[in-house]
């Protein structure tokens, strides 16, 4: 028994960061944005975002993620993130599921979301 705990104590110093991404395909993140009218979050950097974006999205950087209470308050509002690969909008997604906001969905890649893109 002993020796269990020790080795679950080890497994979590050395993995703290267990994510808790809920990560969707990009068909899976557009019938979500159609159906719950979520919020968008574009956590790449502003230089980034300013060479392109999803329409509708904000851009928090996922390191400043913590002000997206400035936006959204409700707590139980759908948000979709994403990023260029999906790491930085994992991270984002962790950091709001410890703020409170259960509703998170992580679009990965950016460039994949645009050629999912239903046309309207």
């Amino acid at each position: 028994m002993k020796k269990t705990r020790g080795l679950v104590t080890l497994l979590f110093a050395l993995f703290p960061a267990i994510s808790l991404a809920k990560n969707v395909t990009p068909d899976e993140f557009w019938q979500i944005e159609k159906a719950q009218q979520p919020l968008i979050i574009d956590v790449r950097t502003p230089e980034e975002f300013s060479e392109g974006h999803l329409t509708n999205a904000i851009n928090i950087p996922f390191d400043q993620i913590a002000k997206i209470e400035n936006y959204l308050t409700d707590k139980s509002k759908p948000i979709l993130l994403y990023c260029r690969s999906g790491r930085r909008a994992e991270l984002a997604e962790n950091t709001l599921y410890t703020l409170g906001y259960k509703e998170t969905f992580n679009g990965m890649s950016y460039q994949l979301l645009l050629k999912a893109k239903p046309q309207s």
